[in-house]
């Protein structure tokens, strides 16, 4: 259950030394990038006894880059004033509970200031009356409340509205709020946060008591969430023991379960009565926030370049050519990393911290997860097979409700996980070097063997995309039947056009996903399973050119069609040199035609020695040495069907010969 693992992840969290200071930033969105703008207007009004003023404030420093201007809030201050961001709704009503009277004001909320009864009746009491500290006040006193407020506020209206558009944030300083403080000095010592210096009385300083701040958000949290469901003395469904109160998991800022999702559910279960489906106790709802917060700090989209290696088509060259990056709908990542037992929590914290850290240094026994799941800058730090790790992808928007959730893989292996990394690092630094050199190609990046998504997205297409995820980190065994008819009906199409750089290309990553698969058999499976890489193919080239292959290297549709594809190309090569024509292109591949291993046979390499008389053609004397044996090879593939039950193993395999050949002296 997602939640469970979100209450986990959580718990350490609570039970860690983190400050308070950074607990209230963890469980507000004082440093979120939608609330900036809403700190260059903060109304301060502080009470006391008959006494009311009001304070104009600006939480940092308006900056102009290239003729630009914007807004850099101060974070050390803006701790102070622990505004909460609406998800979902409409903003400019009063949603869920509020733990302290600190409201963000839109543009529509300032131009009302100028009119008492209106701000009043439509701003400020539904906010008061979802605020702890003033739910069982009498009417009187929010009153009183209202009216102070809305006079000192209607008389600076003319200084504080302007034509253009504002947000800001409307602070009540009441010290009859256990929340509120007033000391005779400006000090830093947690947990007290300083607001700004007091108005009424000299040397006095206002301030926010830290830890009543944070009781009451997570108060107001577990408040809001019994909005939708809470029962008195019930069993809660995490901890399976008995407790004061439960509710349901709704959670604002984590909106997985939202209100308006019609689900399937029991006719006996209300809208407002989820707690029939799971109840959660305080402590485990305290765990679910923090653990939610984390996680929603954690994540990272998959960039767009890897979106299109992901979900591009992969049977046809020209529609993957014109398939731009943004097109893609955008897809985020969250890494779950949790120890199989919840024993050492303080270890988990410090692995907790050192996820959240952007400028991190990467390190060899890390998991460096942009390679392994395409999730830019994101790390898992040094972990053993005690632990186990969750991918979540999900697209939508989270800050209203509306995600998809694409794949979640459980129980990944941290040790399955690093031998995969080290496979990819393997074919990217050396692997790919050898292989673009054996076609001829300058060494250059191949973005579809970067990351794991983009090699099996490519290999498997978008379709088999999660599945083949899922069962390459859980070693189950990985076919490539896919990726030899995507890759064979790509280079006839390429071949047509006489594509040859592209074609080398579609080979290249076919080679590339082959030294992967090779690899990981023998390193992840254990298993020894016949998957020949390029690099292995280097004997049977030298024993080409010395005239010496043997039947049984050619037995394979596979081992023919490489030996094939080499003859061909030796043998086009002389007829070039007479004829001015590609004997593929001018005799084998007529009108555009598929290429199969019939034509290539019967077309193809049956016909050599009748035009090689007829042009009088010098060939090198390997060639008739080799041609014998693999003109017998095809009686016997043509006899065992293998010549179209394997077409697509011997095309691939006869165009990488085709490609790669080059004259001993080249060699």
């Amino acid at each position: 259950m997602l939640t469970e693992s979100i209450i986990r992840v959580g718990k350490p969290i609570v039970e860690s030394d983190l400050p308070v200071k950074e607990r209230i930033r963890w469980l507000t969105d004082v440093n979120s990038e939608n609330c900036k703008n809403f700190f260059r207007n903060v109304f301060l009004i502080e009470l006391r006894n008959e006494k009311y003023a009001l304070h104009r404030l600006q939480i940092g420093d308006l900056v102009r880059v290239k003729r630009k201007e914007n807004f850099n809030v101060d974070e050390n201050r803006s701790i102070s004033f622990p505004v909460l961001y609406p998800n979902g709704g409409n903003p400019l009503h009063a949603q869920g509970i509020y733990p302290l009277p600190c409201y963000l004001m839109y543009d529509a909320h300032i131009k009302q200031m100028d009119k008492p009864e209106e701000f009043a009746e439509g701003v400020l009491l539904p906010r008061l009356q979802k605020t702890l500290g003033y739910q069982n006040w009498s009417d009187e006193d929010k009153n009183d409340i209202l009216k102070r407020v809305t006079t000192l506020l209607k008389k600076e209206a003319d200084t504080i509205i302007s034509e253009d558009k504002q947000l800001g944030i409307l602070m009540i300083f009441d010290e009859r709020l256990p929340a509120f403080k007033k000391l005779n000095r400006r000090k830093e010592e947690s947990p007290y946060l300083w607001i700004n210096e007091s108005v009424f009385d000299k040397d006095q300083h206002l301030f926010l008591d830290g830890e009543q701040v944070l009781k009451g958000i997570i108060n107001a949290r577990f408040d809001e969430a019994g909005s939708l469901g809470k029962k008195k003395d019930a069993i809660s469904t995490f901890t399976n023991q008995q407790t004061d109160e439960v509710v349901s998991v709704y959670n604002k800022s984590w909106l997985w379960l939202s209100p308006t999702w019609e689900m399937q559910k029991s006719i006996y279960w209300g809208d407002k009565d989820w707690t029939k489906g799971i109840k959660i106790d305080h402590e485990s709802y305290e765990a679910y926030l923090y653990g939610a917060q984390f996680l929603k700090q954690i994540q990272v989209p998959v960039s767009n370049s890897i979106l299109k290696e992901m979900f591009a088509p992969i049977e046809n060259v020209e529609a993957k050519k014109h398939k731009k990056p943004s097109s893609f709908e955008a897809i985020f990542g969250i890494p779950i990393v949790l120890p199989l037992l919840d024993s050492n929590t303080g270890e988990l914290y410090k692995k907790f911290r050192r996820m959240l850290k952007n400028d991190q240094e990467l390190s060899n026994t890390d998991l460096h997860l942009e390679v392994l799941a395409g999730l830019k800058d994101s790390i898992v730090p040094e972990s053993s097979d005690k632990y186990r790790l969750t991918i979540l992808y999900y697209s939508g928007d989270l800050s209203r409700g509306a995600m998809h959730i694409r794949a979640i893989i459980e129980d990944v292996i941290p040790s399955v996980a690093y031998g995969i990394q080290k496979i990819l690092k393997g074919l990217r630094r050396k692997g790919l070097t050898q292989i673009q050199k054996m076609f001829s190609l300058e060494e250059n990046r191949v973005y579809r063997i970067e990351t794991l998504p983009a090699l099996l997205g490519n290999a498997y297409g978008s379709g088999y995309l999660w599945s083949s995820l899922q069962d390459t980190f859980h070693k189950k065994e990985l076919r490539i039947e896919r990726l030899l008819l995507s890759t064979s009906k790509k280079l006839n199409e390429l071949a047509n056009k006489e594509d040859y750089w592209a074609m080398k290309q579609e080979l290249v990553f076919y080679h590339s996903f082959l030294y992967f698969l090779k690899n990981y058999n023998e390193k992840i499976l254990g298993s020894e399973k016949g998957v020949k890489e390029l690099a292995e193919w280097q004997q049977m080239i030298d024993a080409y050119h010395r005239g010496e292959i043997k039947p049984e290297e050619i037995e394979s549709p596979e081992g023919l069609g490489f030996v094939a594809g080499m003859l061909l190309k030796q043998f086009s090569n002389s007829y070039y040199q007479k004829t001015k024509k590609d004997f593929v292109k001018h005799r084998v591949m007529k009108f555009g035609s598929k290429l199969n291993p019939k034509m290539i046979w019967k077309d193809g390499l049956m016909r050599c020695e009748e035009l090689a008389a007829q042009w009088d053609l010098g060939l090198a004397s390997n060639f008739r040495a080799v041609l014998g044996p693999v003109l017998l090879g095809f009686i016997d593939a043509y006899n065992k069907n293998l010549l179209v039950s394997e077409k697509d193993v011997f095309m691939t395999a006869f165009w990488s010969g085709y490609l790669i050949y080059k004259k001993s002296e080249e060699v």
